[in-house]
C-alpha cells in the first residue's frame, strides 16, 4: 500500500510539473496560478501545496527539469572525477557542443532563458545562482591549468555561452543572421560546433605554451 501512495503521489507531481510547463509556454509566468494548474493537471488545487509548498516551488521543480545546466547537478561528482587528468578540457568542449544543441532543440529552454532577462524576479535569480554555482565546480578542474598563463578561460565562457543564446534566440525568433551565421541552417550548426571547440583547444595550447 505505501508503495502505491508512492508511485501515485510521484504520478502526481509529474502531472503538475507537466501541467506547470504548457501554462508557462502559453502565457508565461504570470500565468501560473494554482486553480489553472490544477485544472490542466486534472488534480485537486490543495496538492500542489501539499507536494511542493507553494507555485512559485512547483515552477522550481519544473524549471530543474528542463535547464540545461541545472539538470546536470546529480552527475557532477562523476564529471570532476573523470575528468581531472587534462583538467576539464574535454569536458568543457562536450559540455558546450551538448548545450548548443539541446538550447536550439528545446523550445522550453529558450523560453526560460527569455523569461529570466525580460523578467527579473526572485526565481530567476536563485536559477543564475544555481548555476553560477555549479560553474564554480566545474571550473575548479581548469583554474590551476590557466593559473598565472595569461589566459582567461572564464572570460572566454562568459562570451561563448551567452553567444550561444543569442545565436539560438536571433534564429527561431527572427529567423535572421547573426555575422553572415544562420544556426538554421545545417552546415552553419556545424560550423558553430566546431569553432566553439576549436576555441578550447587554443586556450589550453596558449596556457600551456
Amino acid at each position: 500500500m505505501e508503495t502505491f501512495h508512492k508511485k501515485d503521489k510521484e504520478e502526481t507531481k509529474k502531472k503538475l510539473i507537466q501541467a506547470a510547463g504548457e501554462i508557462f509556454m502559453k502565457k508565461g509566468y504570470q500565468g501560473l496560478r494554482a486553480a489553472r494548474i490544477a485544472d490542466v493537471a486534472g488534480v485537486s488545487k490543495t496538492l500542489i501545496y501539499r507536494y511542493f509548498g507553494t507555485v512559485e516551488e512547483l515552477f522550481k521543480a519544473y524549471l530543474a527539469q528542463k535547464d540545461f545546466w541545472l539538470a546536470m547537478e546529480g552527475q557532477v561528482e562523476e564529471l570532476l572525477e573523470d575528468s581531472r587528468p587534462d583538467f576539464g578540457k574535454q569536458l568543457a568542449k562536450q559540455i558546450l557542443e551538448a548545450q548548443i544543441i539541446y538550447f536550439f532543440q528545446n523550445k522550453e529552454m529558450q523560453e526560460i532563458m527569455r523569461w529570466q532577462i525580460s523578467e527579473p524576479n526572485q526565481i530567476a535569480r536563485t536559477m543564475a545562482d544555481s548555476r553560477e554555482l555549479l560553474g564554480e565546480e566545474l571550473l575548479s578542474l581548469s583554474d590551476p591549468y590557466f593559473q598565472n598563463s595569461g589566459v582567461n578561460l572564464r572570460a572566454l565562457l562568459a562570451i561563448i555561452i551567452p553567444g550561444i543564446y543569442y545565436l539560438v534566440l536571433n534564429a527561431k525568433v527572427n529567423g535572421s543572421t547573426f555575422c553572415g551565421i544562420n544556426i538554421n541552417r545545417k552546415e552553419d550548426m556545424e560550423e558553430l560546433q566546431k569553432i566553439v571547440k576549436q576555441a578550447i583547444d587554443w586556450c589550453y595550447e596558449k596556457a600551456e605554451s
